[in-house]
């Protein structure tokens, strides 16, 4: 499987580059990363063997939010399913006329969250903002246990959003259908979704 990434931008020494966390690699191995560049003036095109799309964390810029948007229309087009990562998450809940908004609390921590059949999980937390409202067609797929949303799944269309960054998790936490989905492209078995307390 071919999948396409986003990247965040960071300034050094005055100039601007795109950063990709290389945790992505281990993430996602054994199938392949490519990283979707962010062009000044210049639109961004989706290579045709691409099989998903992972709208990573990061903060925004103009050219990321350009390609983003860019790379979300092409795989929404071709159906391709797509993944938003924390800021990637945030993206999606907008495009979708959702509401997000500023949190507390949520930066450099962890939290408990339910998901499928109230299973609980450990995540990671590296966000200031928060989703206070579900976009259209969008349901949640996790909740903290204090009821705030940190996953989403659309109800027709293969897209999802979590909060956390599972690439930065030793056992990765993403949506059972997304487990699913890889795994099924390599007819193998990954350390993803091992619930807390031995759940």
């Amino acid at each position: 499987m071919r999948i396409a990434l986003t990247q965040r931008q960071m300034e050094i020494r005055g100039i601007v580059h795109d950063c990709l966390d290389p945790e992505w690699y281990r993430l996602f191995s054994p199938h392949e990363v490519v990283p979707i560049p962010n062009p000044k003036n210049m639109d961004i095109e989706l290579d045709s063997t691409i099989d998903m799309l992972v709208i990573t964390g990061g903060g925004e810029t103009k050219e990321r939010t350009r390609s983003e948007l860019s790379a979300f229309k092409q795989a929404r087009k071709r159906n391709l399913p797509i993944l938003g990562i924390c800021h990637g998450a945030l993206f999606l809940n907008y495009l979708f006329d959702g509401v997000n908004g500023p949190v507390e609390g949520h930066r450099g921590t962890e939290h408990t969250i339910l998901m499928r059949n109230a299973t609980v999980y450990k995540v990671n937390s590296f966000h200031d903002m928060g989703i206070f409202e579900l976009g259209k067609r969008l349901h949640p797929s996790a909740i903290t246990v204090d009821g705030q949303v940190e996953a989403f799944k659309h109800y027709d269309y293969p897209i999802w959003g979590v909060l956390w960054h599972p690439e930065r998790q030793q056992y990765p936490v993403l949506p059972p259908l997304v487990v699913d989905l890889l795994n099924e492209k390599h007819k193998t078995s990954t350390n993803f979704n091992r619930p807390s307390g031995g759940r």
